[in-house]
């Protein structure tokens, strides 16, 4: 694959993912190596508990590309990827989890995309998941169609250029951040590039916090409260 001649800012989110986090960064600090011209890797340790920000802190003394935002406590991924977008200070803006989930690879996928596209977003090929994770999912995409339509069928992963984030006020303390962005560069006008990408890898550590009723609830409302703000926006 040819360099990217830009900067790209890679955010992680973090919430006690001690184990899979030095692996996480180190694999994206060697994506960026080959694929761009010029890189940054933003570590957001969401109020962890086990460690993780020592981790993040560590891997930052050992390369000055890593910047750690540290959350005094535990504030939702969404909040975590609006202080990880804040810091970020590339071109080019994109995501991964901490869990190691999403290959930094991955992004290979994105990188052509942006000399035509200011917003790139993805499908999964197939995810993949067990019965309960596949239950969850297809709850989430019928209530998101209920509540946004069929514009929000894209996963978390995206990449977009990093002057949008001057033209549009985030709000989502959940993932659906995720969706905000993408709804709100589109109604500005931004046409977004489309890629497919593989099946989340399975945790290596760990297990997910996103599937509790309380965090379903905040999905819920957040999506009400999205679809009123670009009704009216």
């Amino acid at each position: 694959m040819t360099r990217h001649p830009g900067s790209l800012s890679v955010v992680i989110m973090a919430f006690n993912e001690r184990e899979s986090l030095p692996d996480q960064v180190r694999a994206t600090l060697a994506f960026l190596d080959r694929s761009v011209a010029s890189g940054q890797v933003v570590v957001v340790d969401d109020g962890s508990t086990d460690g993780t920000g020592e981790r993040a802190d560590v891997l930052a003394r050992e390369d000055p590309r890593v910047t750690v935002v540290h959350h005094p406590r535990n504030l939702g991924m969404g909040t975590a990827i609006r202080s990880g977008y804040g810091a970020a200070t590339a071109e080019w803006v994109t995501q991964l989890p901490g869990d190691g989930q999403i290959a930094p690879d991955t992004l290979e996928r994105f990188l052509p995309l942006t000399d035509r596209h200011d917003l790139v977003l993805s499908t999964y090929e197939r995810r993949g998941d067990g019965i309960v994770r596949v239950l969850v999912t297809a709850g989430y995409q019928a209530t998101a169609r209920a509540l946004l339509g069929d514009r929000c069928r894209f996963t978390g992963t995206m990449m977009f250029r990093r002057a949008w984030l001057d033209r549009v006020r985030l709000v989502c303390d959940s993932f659906i951040v995720n969706v905000e962005l993408p709804l709100k560069l589109m109604r500005l006008g931004v046409v977004p590039g489309w890629v497919t990408i593989s099946a989340p890898l399975p945790r290596a550590h760990g297990h997910s916090k996103v599937l509790s009723a309380r965090r379903v609830a905040l999905v819920v409302r957040e999506m009400l409260a999205l679809r009123r703000g670009l009704a009216v926006s």
